[in-house]
């Protein structure tokens, strides 16, 4: 027996005795206190009702948030019968305040703009600095982050004006949190780090642990979760076991997320997110307890545990929309996606990558991003306007006005220079491939020994033209993603609506050339790739191409089926397949029926036809014209000038086919359909050996050539 720990176990019990009846007794004044509060409203009215009312709603306020609503809606409406301005805006604020606690955020803006408008006619300083940031609260929490933005600038403009330094590092905090929202985290560890320091001058501990959290949790967006997790033991080592719920259930979370993503300790993440998950339920906070799910659920997703993460998604999506929180609701879908992509259920997957794509683009569209970069440049020139004279102010925005102009210049002799660089390139593969068409046919009509020496030429000139083909795509990638890059800055900057619009043209220019650039590295993939023979899945490749298309876009009413006979197997290269399948089904969809009258459709039929697997893909589409039947198969023809990839997608199908030892065909159809025909062989194996063969069979006859030119010689 070790009796040496008796009295440290004895001085721990004592010690939490003695926190117990503390509390108790706290519990019993704070009661004793309501009791008495009650018993003095009834017979009171007036001034003296309206401050018992305060007190109570006061006293309830954190620990029944909904009963302390209850005496202040009593307090507001008495504030109205009583016409005391002062008083309004007082009970208005505590109104807000408790209606975004309760999650109501609607009805707390609404409360709060109420009462703003009667505190500026009275030019009450106190009460719209803390209305402001009532305010800038309810849009953060409802993920409107250029109103929230807005509200926190003017807080803190008027905590400036005040020269508090304890006021500013408040508004500071809040301006930290929307970029933190934002997921700008540098700048909001900037405003955070401004704020900790102002409370460090003016000695402030208040809030000093939800500050420490804060910049925490922006440390482990940025990866470094080993600052992050120290930042967040500073916040608990302040208030120990004096901890508020909101300081327990943020710090547990930020402490999960730093083993999490910084030690992949997932176990050691699960039990901090279940403590915050635990403390989110007991004070009813239905924004952590949806956050803490969907780290909970991508635990028992890496578990493979689908059927509790599905779960917690589910729940988490259900808190998340009843309370409007779109930021969460967004990392719902997008996980709930990749779920339903490592169960390979890519119909469900599909429908959540939807919703995360629909209600992002609502948040973080252009007018958001118009409206942050406005706020934040009025608050940014607002010193400048205080100091700089009109004249030289006038001549910083004409020095503005040429700076852009310029800038526009040089985007446009950029795109120019691309332009006209790709078009030399294609000139030039051209030429080559001319050359090698004429090498070719001149063959044919020499000696054995010359065809032999033409065809290597050919050969040769064929590698060459793969090669600049991939090198010239190849260089060209680096600068056409720089300037996409620039064309990104410029739809920020310039202000001016044409040179908007030709950015947006030239942003649209560079994404085709992309486009064209991916499918000539595809061309050279083709020609150098070295056939591998297994068992393809017709029913899963055509699957997975459908999905793909269906989550790029698929036109209106626009329907894709496909009918795969049984007795299809198929052993073949499963990259080559794909890329037959694939820019077949893309074409058909590409050149829809535009009219309103014609449920576009594509359908793919696969049968058997002795050793070989016949493909069929029609579609109702606007169809090919006679003049283009010919050499529609011929690489940069375009059948339509709704092409958008420079004629190359059918010219892949054959170059793929061919390949694999096969031949497509245009066949011609009633009714203006259009129908592909592809044959290849079931079995590629043979075709392989046969190809080796004959490569063996040309290396003997150059060899035995080689041999009697020497005897000769």
């Amino acid at each position: 027996m070790k009796i040496t720990h008796v009295p440290i176990f004895f001085e721990k019990l004592m010690k939490s005795i003695g926190i117990l009846v503390l509390t108790l007794s706290s519990f019993a004044v704070h009661a004793q206190k309501i009791d008495s509060l009650k018993s003095l409203l009834g017979a009171s009215s007036g001034i003296t009702k309206y401050d018992i009312l305060f007190a109570l709603a006061y006293e309830y306020s954190d620990v029944n948030d909904s009963l302390s609503l209850i005496y202040t809606d009593e307090l507001y409406s008495l504030a109205h019968q009583m016409g005391d301005s002062s008083r309004i805006v007082k009970a208005g604020r505590i109104k807000a305040g408790q209606l975004r606690r309760l999650e109501r955020l609607d009805e707390a803006i609404d409360v709060a703009l109420n009462v703003l408008q009667i505190a500026r006619r009275h030019n009450n300083l106190i009460e719209i600095k803390l209305l402001l940031n009532s305010l800038a609260l309810s849009h953060t929490l409802m993920a409107e982050y250029d109103k929230a933005l807005k509200y926190n600038f003017e807080s803190l403009i008027a905590r400036e004006a005040e020269g508090s330094k304890q006021e500013i590092s408040i508004a500071l905090n809040n301006i930290g949190l929307i970029y933190y929202k934002l997921k700008d985290y540098n700048k909001s560890i900037e405003y955070y780090t401004r704020s900790l320091v102002l409370k460090k001058e003016a000695d402030d501990q208040h809030d000093l642990d939800r500050l420490l959290i804060n910049i925490g949790l922006s440390y482990n967006y940025l990866g470094n979760y080993s600052e992050g997790k120290k930042y967040f033991e500073k916040a608990l080592s302040i208030c120990m076991d004096n901890c508020s719920y909101l300081i327990k259930l943020e710090s547990q979370h930020g402490l999960g997320v730093s083993y999490f993503f910084g030690t992949a300790n997932y176990t050691e993440a699960l039990i901090h997110f279940q403590r915050s998950f635990e403390v989110a339920k007991k004070i009813d906070n239905a924004r952590f307890q949806a956050e803490n799910l969907i780290y909970m659920a991508r635990i028992h997703t890496k578990n493979k545990d689908y059927a509790m993460a599905s779960k917690m998604l589910l729940e988490s999506q259900r808190l998340s929309s009843a309370k409007g929180y779109n930021l969460l609701l967004i990392e719902t879908y997008i996980h709930f996606s990749k779920l339903y992509n490592e169960v390979n259920d890519f119909k469900n997957e599909a429908l959540y990558q939807a919703k995360y794509i629909s209600l992002k683009d609502s948040i973080y569209n252009d007018d958001l991003i118009k409206n942050l970069t406005r706020v934040q440049s009025e608050y940014e020139e607002r010193e400048n306007l205080k100091t700089i004279a009109e004249k030289d102010e006038v001549l910083k925005l004409k020095e503005e006005v040429i700076s852009r102009q310029r800038q526009q210049y040089i985007f446009v002799f950029a795109i120019t220079l691309l332009i006209l660089s790709l078009a030399v390139a294609l000139m030039w593969a051209g030429k080559l491939q001319r050359k090698a068409n004429r090498l070719l046919a001149d063959s044919r009509a020499n000696l054995a020994k010359k065809v032999e020496e033409r065809t290597a030429e050919l050969l040769r000139v064929n590698i060459e033209l793969d090669n600049f083909i991939y090198k010239t795509s190849h260089d060209i990638r680096g600068p056409l993603a720089t300037f996409k890059g620039l064309c990104m800055v410029a739809l920020i900057d310039i202000k001016d609506s044409v040179g908007l619009d030709l950015v947006r043209l030239l942003d649209l220019t560079a994404d085709k050339m992309n486009t064209i650039l991916n499918r000539l590295q595809i061309v050279n993939q083709i020609n150098t790739a070295e056939l591998k023979p297994e068992l393809v899945d017709i029913k899963t490749c055509m699957d997975e191409i459908i999905a793909m298309e269906k989550k790029n876009g698929l036109p209106p009413r626009m329907i894709i089926k496909h009918d795969i006979s049984n007795d299809v197997v198929l052993k073949s290269d499963k990259k080559l397949v794909r890329i037959i399948l694939e820019n077949l089904i893309n074409n058909s969809i590409k050149f829809y029926d535009q009219s309103i009258r014609v449920d576009p459709y594509v359908h793919v039929e696969v049968n058997k036809e002795n050793n070989f697997l016949l493909f069929t893909v029609v579609d109702n589409g606007i169809g090919i014209n006679e003049d283009s039947k010919s050499n529609i198969f011929q690489m940069f023809v375009r059948a339509s000038e709704r092409s958008q990839t420079g004629g190359i997608g059918l010219y892949l199908s054959r170059l793929a086919t061919e390949k694999l030892g096969g031949t497509i065909e245009l066949v011609s159809m009633p009714d203006k359909l259009t129908c592909f025909h592809v044959k290849i062989p079931v079995d590629l194996e043979p075709v392989v050996k046969a190809r080796e063969e004959e490569r063996l069979m040309k290396e003997k006859i150059l060899e035995e050539e080689s041999k009697n030119s020497y005897q000769y010689t």
